[in-house]
């Protein structure tokens, strides 16, 4: 009932216009016509901005301008009054210009279009200029896909509705940056349209999704879609035989790929399962892309129990599957004298290496006292090449003293067999 009221006083109104301009020719009352002084300029403007749309005119007269919105066919303003019930249009007027101007406030995607001035002449004089109002774009969630669980070898269909002003164009792409699989044949960097699909989807498939859609008028808005794809667990073992002496530690490997995540766990041969301990360790780590696990058993300082065959196993809804894993006695470990312990011990250790690695030994070992007292010119020479054929630091020839104290700054192991032999001499 209002718009009908509203179109009938626009229609009474632009009667009343057009009356007016008859009886003004009739009378002879306009002497000369009016003409427009400047184009009206088009626009360009986001949604919710104001627009001005200026008409100069002159030698108006007696007769009246009016504003038309030409793809609604509305009358929007005659003269200084407002006819439109859009109470975000208005009218003014700029008497020392000649200029009538249109403003819309907060305009809409819904004012675009051909803005006409038009003066009330015999024959109407128009002038028009355009109106575009751009729309950033904006994705309907609701006529978009939401995240997707599809298992492997089955299609997938994923869909982005986009709008705006002009149309956004939406582009699709891996959040990874891998490539899209269309088919097994084709895969791409980057897809345009609203629809993606994928053909027999398998697990380099899984990932998350980004369509983004722009129309060249900022921002750029994406959606993030994530696909997953389920699968039963697989699994490989890269040593099922592991041989090793009692009392060392091991280390049991398997690697499992399933999703959903499986459940993973060890258990012994006779099917009991196996729970960290301070003989055994149990860890898992998620590797990239986060389906594949990394399992690993430490079994700590073997015993003769501890040998014998070991299952990795791994279970999800879609499946499960396991592996074996055997540890084996390699034998005794080599046997070695235990190092030495005391101070005496390790002096006699370095006195026994230094005799053995004589470069001419052709007796036994001289009695200590022997060799201390000097009873012998060839004894003395005997031990004196030895210590140039170990390269033992040489005793100072300035106080012909054979002291310790005269020695040379001596460390580690070889130090201690000169000082020993200083002391001897």
């Amino acid at each position: 009932m209002a718009g009908g009221t509203r179109w009938g006083a626009a229609a009474v109104a632009y009667r009343a216009w057009l009356l007016l301009t008859v009886a003004q020719h009739v009378k002879g009352v306009v002497s000369r016509d009016p003409i427009f002084l400047a184009e009206i300029q088009n626009q360009t403007v986001s949604e919710g901005r104001n627009v001005r749309f200026a008409c100069r005119v002159d030698n108006l007269g007696s007769h009246k301008v009016a504003w038309i919105h030409y793809e609604n066919s509305a009358i929007l303003t005659v003269s200084n009054h407002v006819i439109t019930r859009n109470d975000r249009i208005t009218v003014s007027r700029d008497k020392r210009q000649n200029t009538y101007y249109l403003h819309i406030r907060n305009v809409r995607e819904t004012d675009t279009g051909k803005y006409m001035c038009q003066i009330n002449t015999a024959s109407a004089m128009t002038i028009a200029g355009y109106l575009t109002v751009v729309v950033p774009p904006d994705i309907v969630d609701n006529e978009s896909s939401n995240d997707v669980i599809a298992q492997e070898g089955s299609d997938i269909k994923l869909r982005c509705r986009a709008k705006g002003s002009p149309r956004p164009i939406v582009t699709w792409k891996r959040e990874d940056g891998q490539h899209i699989a269309i088919n097994k044949s084709t895969t791409v960097l980057e897809y345009q349209g609203e629809v993606l699909r994928l053909s027999k989807v398998n697990r380099m498939d899984m990932g998350a999704y980004l369509c983004i859609a722009s129309n060249g008028h900022p921002p750029t808005v994406s959606k993030r879609i994530l696909v997953s794809v389920d699968f039963p667990p697989m699994l490989w073992i890269p040593h099922q035989l592991i041989g090793a002496n009692r009392g060392k530690t091991v280390v049991l490997e398997c690697f499992t790929e399933a999703h959903p995540t499986s459940l993973n766990y060890w258990t012994r041969g006779d099917g009991n399962m196996i729970y960290d301990s301070m003989k055994y360790r149990i860890e898992n780590r998620v590797g990239n892309p986060d389906y594949k696990i990394h399992m690993l058993l430490t079994v700590r300082y073997l015993e003769e129990d501890d040998f014998g065959t070991y299952r990795c196993v791994a279970k999800n809804p879609r499946g499960e599957t396991d592996g074996t894993i055997k540890i084996y006695d390699s034998g005794p470990p080599p046997t070695s004298p235990p190092p030495p312990t005391t101070e005496a011990e390790v002096f006699e250790k370095i006195n026994n290496q230094v005799w053995d690695r004589s470069e001419n030994r052709t007796r036994k070992r001289p009695n200590p006292q022997a060799v201390s007292d000097l009873n012998g010119e060839g004894e003395e020479l005997d031990l004196r090449d030895q210590e140039r054929s170990l390269n033992l630091p040489a005793i100072s020839p300035s106080s012909g003293s054979r002291g310790a104290s005269h020695l040379y700054p001596l460390a580690g192991l070889a130090g201690a067999a000169c000082l020993l032999w200083a002391r001897r001499f």
